[in-house]
């Protein structure tokens, strides 16, 4: 492994050298402030306040600003896990005596010259991890503007170099990676001279600082290694390791199964939960959890949408026992209970809007979202356009109301799983200013609150399971990872889909942070995830539970009504992922073996990742997607030319015996009969 270092240095304002190897990638200022409108990149006198391998700080007085402007500034960079992965952080404090306005607070800064190659990804509904190819010759300005970290790009970028011709063309391998640690709206500026800055959006931003006030800026992550698959290594055991909540009940990687997308808020009703989760239960999944339609007004019909924030209401014509006896039901049946909350969101119907006033979002001048963004907000007001739809967590007030409901919740049920969704795009945020933020800090403040109250949701409940959801996958980002134990990834499961969104969340989460279900059986029209379920084939729906089982598993699925075949398979399944596959998702990384799969029948139509144990063991996913044709071979990284290795099919239990200069030179042959489209091998060295 090349070895890369962070190194500060006093002199000429404070500088911090990032190298890799003997290649010195850059040497500037690493941050980027602008105070009162003047931009400020380096201090009077930098003091270099630490210069070990783990921690690299420089602090003092920003220089370049007004007069009679004190402003100090403390960076660092915290060396992650031991990988060569380091948390940029900033804190600006004003020692003047009058107040200042910050606009911009980038943690980081790079020059690294022109010759890369980029690799960033588009997000949006459905289309989450579409990537984006391009080289550091151009201007790149990576951004959110929705209020939430990945509705419109992914919170990441990728710089590569290497090769002999081409952009990034370059004597030396070499890659970054930058990821804003934020979930509202951040920002990547990469200029066609190889100069970057990176932090929270100054898009519609101020924080006003009184005298002695300080703000925290949102980390921004820098990983440094010889390619972009190493540094995406390096970030999943950094996060895995040290980023992660980790609890001995999720690191038991439980199943789930959810009810949504076979029901919805229409079919859904206690009995339907009972009878499904008596069936989870003799397939060996371990949590039943209801998704909306559990809360608001009795009425059969009514829309989750609307009445949204009303978590102490429940449904009584869809759930006429109420929330405790739901909660017992699907623990008699044998499983745990998971439910879902949108905790944040306010219904425009919802009666909390007129029960805690003081706790609602708004944009006074009536701003609307961004209409670059295929705005995701349900529920809006017409009749009152500053109304923002969620409750304002940088208010007292805001903050109990989402602590109590989701506390309340999960004592009521029982609960072990909790499902928090936010369908809500708060643009740049809430501006009233009796919440104990200003105008233009809102959605800064909102998710300081959020961060802090499923801190201590945590706290108060130790054995939950937190899954963030988002509109499927539109907050998906280091700062919520800190405060969550795992993602779901997109609304659509449709595998074509799930594959390509894996391709691309690996760059920033292990697979112990990651769930998404199986191809769920889809109650709405939505024709990309049309599956003839009557005439469906045990291969191939072995396969769509194949490609949901190289992190955490679920499945959303009319259980008790599937083909007597396919409920045996989706036994199987389950079994085998307890069995054999939950410690690689606990402990291991993802590494693809093949280019990415996009969705609509493009790029590679066979592909294959492989989950690295610590331990040496290798567990490889192979697939053929329409379109596609078998592999002739499945070549596994990591390999050691003059081991022994057993290769087990996970199918059928077949095990080969090969040597490592037989894997490196012809690969994995997959086996079975034409009608086989997916594979799961297990790659074990022989001692």
């Amino acid at each position: 492994m090349t070895h890369a270092m962070l190194r500060a240095r006093s002199d000429d304002g404070g500088r911090v050298t990032v190298s890799l190897g003997d290649s010195i990638l850059s040497d500037v200022s690493p941050l980027m402030v602008e105070v009162d409108g003047r931009v400020a990149s380096a201090w009077v006198e930098a003091a270099v306040s630490s210069a070990t391998d783990e921690l690299v700080a420089l602090d003092g007085t920003l220089a370049g600003l007004r007069e009679g402007a004190t402003v100090h500034a403390a960076w660092s960079a915290r060396r992650v896990a031991g990988q060569p992965v380091w948390e940029c952080a900033l804190t600006l404090r004003n020692d003047g005596e009058h107040p200042v306005t910050i606009t911009r607070m980038d943690p980081l800064s790079l020059s690294v010259g022109a010759t890369w190659r980029t690799h960033a990804f588009a997000s949006a509904w459905g289309d989450e991890f579409r990537p984006i190819r391009g080289h550091a010759g151009h201007h790149l300005v990576l951004e959110s503007r929705s209020g939430r970290s990945s509705h419109g790009m992914i919170p990441w970028l990728g710089l590569e170099r290497g090769g002999d011709s081409g952009p990034g063309a370059h004597a030396e391998a070499g890659a970054l990676t930058i990821a804003p640690a934020y979930s509202g709206n951040w920002h990547i500026h990469a200029m066609a001279v190889g100069y970057l800055t990176a932090g929270i959006s100054p898009w519609q931003f101020a924080v006003e600082l009184a005298p002695g006030e300080s703000v925290v800026a949102p980390s921004v992550v820098l990983t440094i290694a010889a390619d972009l698959d190493a540094a995406a290594v390096a970030l999943q055991r950094a996060v895995a390791a040290d980023w992660l909540p980790r609890t001995p009940f999720t690191d038991g990687v439980p199943v789930e199964w959810n009810h949504w997308w076979p029901y919805e808020d229409q079919e859904v009703n206690e009995q339907v939960i009972a009878e499904n989760a008596r069936a989870a239960a003799e397939l060996g999944i371990e949590i039943a959890t209801v998704d909306a339609g559990w809360f608001g007004a009795a009425d059969p019909t009514s829309s989750w949408q609307e009445q949204r924030g009303d978590w102490s209401s429940v449904n009584t014509a869809r759930f006429p026992s109420g929330l405790e006896a739901l909660g017992q039901s699907i623990r008699d049946a044998g499983v745990l209970p998971g439910m879902w909350i949108e905790a944040e969101a306010v219904g425009a119907h919802s009666l909390l809007r007129a029960a805690k006033p003081e706790a609602m979002a708004h944009s006074v001048e009536g701003r609307r979202p961004d209409p670059s963004y295929r705005v995701q907000t349900e529920s809006l007001d017409d009749e009152d356009t500053t109304f923002l739809g969620y409750v304002c967590l940088g208010s007292p007030a805001g903050r109990e109301h989402v602590l109590e409901s989701m506390s309340t919740l999960i004592t009521t049920t029982g609960a072990r799983w909790i499902k928090l969704d936010f369908n809500i795009d708060p643009d740049a945020g809430c501006t009233r200013t009796d919440h104990g933020h200003g105008a233009r800090d809102g959605l800064l403040r909102h998710y300081e609150g959020l961060y802090s109250v499923l801190d201590e949701v945590r706290s108060r409940h130790p054995e939950i399971m937190l899954e963030s959801c988002s509109s499927g996958g539109l907050r998906i980002d280091l700062g919520l990872a800190r405060h969550v134990h795992g993602f779901f990834l997109s609304d659509p499961d449709y595998t074509d889909h799930h594959l390509e969104v894996l391709w691309g969340v690996r760059n920033l989460l292990p697979p112990i942070g990651i769930l998404h279900w199986s191809w769920s059986q889809w109650r709405g029209d939505f024709p990309p995830a049309y599956l003839d379920w009557a005439t469906l084939s045990t291969d191939d729906f072995d396969t769509t539970l194949r490609a949901a089982m190289l992190h955490r598993f679920g499945v959303s699925l009319r259980l008790p009504e599937l083909r007597p075949e396919l409920f045996e398979r989706l036994r199987v399944h389950v079994e085998l992922f307890r069995r054999e596959i939950v410690p690689f998702v606990r402990d291991g990384v993802l590494q693809p073996l093949t280019p990415t799969p996009e969705r609509g029948g493009f790029g590679e139509r066979a592909p294959s990742m492989q989950l690295t144990h610590p331990d040496g063991r290798m567990l490889i996913g192979a697939f053929v997607l329409p379109g596609g044709t078998r592999p002739h071979s499945v070549y596994p990284r990591g390999i050691e030319p003059d081991a022994i290795y057993t290769v087990t099919d996970l199918a059928d239990g077949e095990i080969r015996r090969i040597s490592g200069a037989e894997l490196l030179d012809d690969g994995i042959v997959p086996l079975g009969d034409e009608a086989v489209t997916s594979w799961l091998l297990l790659i074990a060295p022989v001692s």
